[in-house]
């Protein structure tokens, strides 16, 4: 099979040589933002600028997961592999050939989370150049996904938490995301919470726990066992490292749907969570190898007969493959990025009526506060 027979991405001709500049970056909190709950590096990132012969830009940025080593491969060697590439090339073809060259064994980590901040970039160049967002190249099946809201965060105690979800729902969201498995709360006490949460929200509005692959398989079937009431939307990355027995079991003893997938890198993982009966497949562009891999493990999970909701922040970028390649499925808006969001695109028109509508700008539609990005630069 050839590169553009499988591509479900932005499809168009750039004109190299191409100039690459990345650089890592961690943002900084304002009034009322909610605290790190993954650590210092929570809100790290990376940058990347790519510049077309014709001094055409476009931005794209992964997530924290060694950041500096991320920023390493697109300053180094993808750097040097672009600036050889002379005239006219799809995008398909480049991204292909990088892979051929950086990435022959099919590996994860580092190289595909460049290669992810590296597409991003590259669409947001071709939507520039078409003077059409992203969402238009991928189709433009729609003009706004329904929304999640992950706002339920771990440092929060009950009662503020309660209050949280409900004034969301409140606001419009068609449901919420509450993180559990962190803090030293065991099953019981997440449970508890949860609890106090529906009864908060009622019995319509979607509630979806996160455990961030935060327990071992007899917790998670323990918190099962005490969370089936509570009709909850699906129940995220419950076991350790997503382990595919692990979620097989769970999904073998029914009742709650499952949800996986924010962080996988390969098309045979997205698969193996799909055989393991996982009903919420969540590719997320800025870590999965970019907009063409997200949308290819989405339509496998539909063929399949699953639900698509991507996660892991970053909606900034889902959102326009969601939307523009995608019928269905519901975006998550994670509150903690908003501090991002303010970098990236301080206009970012809000959700209403639980919709999130995308921007129609060219490209992504970012207006990035470049004074505010240079002053949280690390390297």
């Amino acid at each position: 099979m050839t590169a553009k027979q499988e591509w479900h991405g932005v499809e168009a001709s750039l004109r190299g040589p191409f100039r690459v500049a990345a650089h890592v970056h961690r943002a900084g909190a304002a009034p009322g933002d909610p605290a790190p709950y993954t650590g210092a590096d929570s809100f790290t990132f990376v940058r990347v600028r790519v510049t077309d012969a014709d001094g055409v830009t476009g931005d794209g940025f992964t997530g924290r997961f060694l950041a500096a080593e991320v920023a390493h491969l697109l300053n180094g060697a993808i750097s040097d592999a672009l600036a050889d590439r002379s005239g006219d090339v799809l995008l398909s073809e480049l991204m292909a050939d990088l892979a051929r060259v950086l990435n022959p064994r099919g590996m994860t980590g580092v190289v595909v989370s460049a290669l992810s901040a590296l597409e991003v970039a590259l669409s947001d160049m071709a939507g520039k150049q078409a003077g059409h967002s992203v969402s238009a190249l991928l189709g433009g099946q729609r003009g706004a996904a329904p929304v999640h809201v992950t706002c339920g965060f771990p440092a929060l105690d009950t009662d503020d938490l309660v209050s949280v979800c409900a004034e969301e729902i409140a606001m419009g969201a068609r449901g919420v995301k509450v993180l559990i498995a962190a803090k030293g709360r065991g099953p019981e006490e997440d449970a508890a919470r949860l609890r106090a949460v529906r009864e908060a929200i009622g019995p319509k509005a979607e509630l979806i726990a996160d455990a961030n692959c935060g327990m071992d398989l007899e917790t998670a079937l323990t918190f099962c066992g005490l969370v089936e009431d509570l009709n909850l939307t699906w129940l995220e990355e419950p076991v350790h490292r997503n382990d595919r027995h692990a979620l097989r079991r769970l999904s073998e003893r029914q009742g709650i749907p499952l949800g996986a997938g924010q962080m996988e890198q390969s098309g045979e993982r997205f698969e193996l969570l799909i055989e393991a009966g996982v009903d919420v497949i969540q590719p997320n562009a800025v870590f999965a190898g970019g907009l063409a891999a997200a949308v290819s493990a989405a339509q496998a999970a539909v063929t399949h007969g699953r639900a698509v909701s991507p996660a892991g922040g970053w909606d900034l970028v889902n959102l326009h493959w969601m939307c523009g390649a995608m019928q269905t499925g519901a975006i998550e808006l994670h509150r903690a990025q908003a501090r991002i969001v303010r970098l990236l695109m301080p206009d970012m028109a809000q959700a209403q009526d639980g919709f999130q509508p995308v921007p129609d700008a060219p490209g992504f539609g970012w207006t990035p506060d470049e004074d505010a990005l240079a002053r949280c630069r690390l390297s």
